[in-house]
């Protein structure tokens, strides 16, 4: 495994026991003080500088991607589920006013072109254009689906069903809907 691939797992990972541990939070099921010390000893976990020098790196990375698959149905994550620990809104609703804006239709463009061979760019140009255009068209994760053969979101129907998306997506999602995690990003990266 590269370096790069350890940083994204790495990544991927802690973006997950963040949501994993803030759903326990919302819930009341741990108190503020033990998801602290919880949090502090996850992290403590992934020193890389420990990892390195123990030479423990392929167990890590085993550990890392079964914990990724339990929490990720077949690498997706529940875009409806993360609605329902920040608003009392339809799911449907907030996923829709998400996609109203242009950043995260560029933003799911750009993934799907770099992830996904049989993305109708021109399909999802022609889309964006009239959704941005008309009034009448709204852009849902199923018109999306359909138009563009995109595979970033999955859109299930019916009872249990739900938008799912690939852990890139879902991260941009879920800083939209948290501005103070949003927030929390940009001056962790400055």
């Amino acid at each position: 495994m590269s370096e790069n691939e350890l940083h994204e797992r790495y990544i991927r990972l802690a973006f997950q026991y963040e949501s994993a541990m803030d759903a326990l939070l919302t819930r009341g099921l741990v108190d503020e003080e033990a998801a602290s010390a919880a949090k502090e000893r996850f992290y403590d976990t992934l020193n890389e500088e420990k990892l390195w020098t123990t030479q423990k790196i392929r167990d890590y990375h085993e550990t890392i991607s079964l914990y990724m698959r339990t929490l990720a149905h077949d690498g997706m994550l529940s875009l409806t589920e993360l609605v329902r620990q920040y608003s009392d809104e339809s799911p449907s609703y907030v996923i829709q006013s998400w996609m109203r804006s242009r950043n995260t239709l560029d933003f799911l463009r750009q993934w799907e072109l770099e992830q996904n061979a049989e993305f109708d760019d021109q399909a999802c140009a022609e889309l964006i254009h009239q959704g941005h255009h008309t009034t009448s068209l709204t852009i849902t994760p199923t018109l999306r689906v359909r138009r563009t053969h995109a595979v970033g979101l999955h859109v299930k129907q019916g009872k249990g069903g739900g938008v799912n998306a690939y852990p890139e997506i879902a991260a941009d999602f879920r800083l939209w809907l948290d501005p103070k995690e949003r927030l929390a990003l940009i001056r962790s990266a400055q």
